[in-house]
């Protein structure tokens, strides 16, 4: 009884690996690529080529903090108002245990930062500090684009 399992474990094992050579040789797909998909490589490695030319540095700068809080959702929401209100600059958030600290802005000057303060004491309050910091300055690019 014992050998008869054996020999059939034995031939339904040669059976399936008969069955996965054979298939190892049958005749693959052909696949047909437009020529636009190169095109379009091409296109994107261009792109990020350029996108290389644009570097951020790091700088000593000025940021204002907006918000320091121990409330997590107050400082998300504060942080989604500026971003909403003022696009073009950069807020972050910090965890400062216990505070939760929104920072806002990369200036290279205090008189940038001044300014801005004046705008945002508006929206959030007179609490508002500039603090030294080191802030993210883009650079220019160096070739004009052709698109």
């Amino acid at each position: 009884m014992m050998f008869r399992s054996t020999l059939l474990n034995l031939t339904a094992l040669l059976f399936c690996c008969s069955i996965s050579a054979y298939a190892q040789f049958a005749k693959s797909p052909h696949v047909t690529r437009d020529p636009r998909v190169d095109k379009l490589v091409d296109k994107q490695i261009e792109l990020n080529s350029q996108a290389l030319k644009v570097r951020t540095s790091i700088e000593q700068g000025f940021r204002i903090v907006v918000v320091s809080t121990n409330k997590r959702d107050f400082a998300i929401d504060t942080k989604s108002r500026l971003m909403k209100g003022f696009p073009e600059h950069g807020s972050y958030m910090f965890y400062q245990s216990p505070n939760f600290k929104v920072h806002f802005g990369n200036f290279k000057t205090m008189k940038e930062a001044e300014w801005m303060r004046k705008e945002l004491e508006l929206q959030f309050g007179e609490n508002l500090l500039i603090i030294p910091s080191q802030i993210e300055v883009r650079g220019e690019r160096k070739e004009a684009e052709n698109f």
